[in-house]
């Protein structure tokens, strides 16, 4: 029985490392063998838990993806206020547990910029991930256009998108300028001012 608990740990451990090290170094520049290094398990044993290294980044989009969505599900979900002030209130949390993790970005937004779509296995996660994301908000913004919140000759999946990509666009603007205001003023006119009715 203390086998697969122990697997299982160094699974969790090697996908931790990996999407510490792929934030800081990317794709290219985060090696194997440099992760086998810190969770100190031999080159062979990688290979039981991934098929490639490819199938490794792709379980860490994916992983990745869903810790940063329940993190902002629980967010929302314990949120009173109404669905702009969620989306506001979401977002100014995220920026603040950016600033204090170090200003690397969003993992998804740099593999998907280094990356592109030369790897299916990411590709499909990167692109899973933007779809959950866009899924939960579209939601918002429709119920903020209902409650007369924002303007409605925008669809709300515009906006998602817009937002997003504003959002994807902050962050690559946050890591040449080294702070996030750039990032929290294109939010701040999207949602107080360009979006408004």
């Amino acid at each position: 029985m203390s086998r697969p608990r122990k697997s299982t740990h160094i699974r969790e451990k090697l996908i931790s490392e990996g999407t510490e090290l792929l934030k800081l170094k990317g794709y290219h520049g985060t090696g194997i063998k440099e992760i086998l290094d810190r969770v100190n398990v031999p080159k062979g044993s990688f290979y039981n838990f991934f098929e490639s290294k490819e199938k490794y980044v792709a379980e860490i989009i994916e992983n990745y993806n869903m810790e940063v969505l329940k993190e902002v599900d629980t967010f929302i979900e314990k949120s009173s206020r109404n669905p702009l002030e969620k989306i506001i209130n979401a977002y100014s949390y995220v920026i603040k547990e950016i600033e204090k993790t170090g200003l690397t970005g969003c993992l998804v937004g740099n593999l998907a910029a280094e990356l592109g779509d030369s790897s299916k296995e990411c590709l499909f996660q990167m692109k899973n991930g933007v779809k959950l994301w866009k899924s939960r908000f579209v939601s918002l913004f429709q119920e903020a256009q209902e409650k007369n919140l924002l303007r409605k000759d925008i669809s709300a999946e515009n906006m998602a998108d817009i937002f997003w990509n504003s959002w994807q666009g902050g962050l690559l603007r946050m890591k040449i300028e080294g702070n996030t205001e750039q990032l929290e003023m294109i939010l701040d006119k999207l949602l107080n001012t360009l979006f408004r009715n």
